[in-house]
């Protein structure tokens, strides 16, 4: 009688447990905002930049346009790449929550200082106010190649911010891959 009793109150109890982790679960799904994040000025918390060495020079010119773009600017926020390593990836990595206007800003930027794009990295595996211009962090199974044709349809000013997503996830085959990693 008395394991009967315990198995009940067992039942109980992990029965009460996964309710609430369910529940737990359902508002996890909230994007999280960085502190410090401004973001009803705008919807990138966190950029990270890997240039060429020839951009050093422009550092604190850098730094000082993003501010002026209201976005969180630390110390490894630029990065250069060493004097013999070439050129740095031309990729972006866009975070889900970034509005289409700020999506086509930081295209615009990693086109001005990165030279180039020709690839896109999964958006599910980045934070969703994530922003990464020319990044060696993600290995080749994490990115998709694009052409300068997908580009132009990323940065045509029509698309609203769904549409912006709906396309990038489209080139970059995430459909139907398993949920965001973030």
């Amino acid at each position: 009688m008395k394991s009967v009793l315990r198995i009940g109150i067992l039942g109980a109890m992990l029965a009460v447990g996964f309710t609430g982790t369910a529940l737990a679960g359902d508002t996890a799904k909230k994007d999280y905002i960085p502190s410090g994040c401004q973001i009803e000025k705008t919807t990138i918390c966190t950029i990270e930049i890997w240039l060429e060495r020839k951009h050093k020079k422009n550092n604190r010119d850098i730094r000082k346009m993003l501010k002026g773009e209201s976005i969180k600017v630390i110390r490894n926020t630029i990065q250069y790449w060493p004097p013999r390593g070439g050129h740095p990836p031309t990729n972006i990595a866009i975070g889900r929550s970034l509005t289409a206007e700020d999506a086509r800003w930081v295209i615009d930027l990693a086109l001005r200082l990165n030279d180039n794009i020709n690839g896109l990295i999964f958006q599910r595996l980045n934070p969703p106010n994530y922003v990464a211009i020319g990044t060696s962090a993600w290995d080749d199974k994490s990115e998709t190649p694009i052409t300068p044709e997908q580009l132009a349809q990323l940065r045509d000013p029509k698309l609203t911010t769904k549409e912006f997503h709906a396309l990038y996830v489209k080139l970059t085959g995430e459909m139907g891959v398993a949920d965001a990693f973030y």
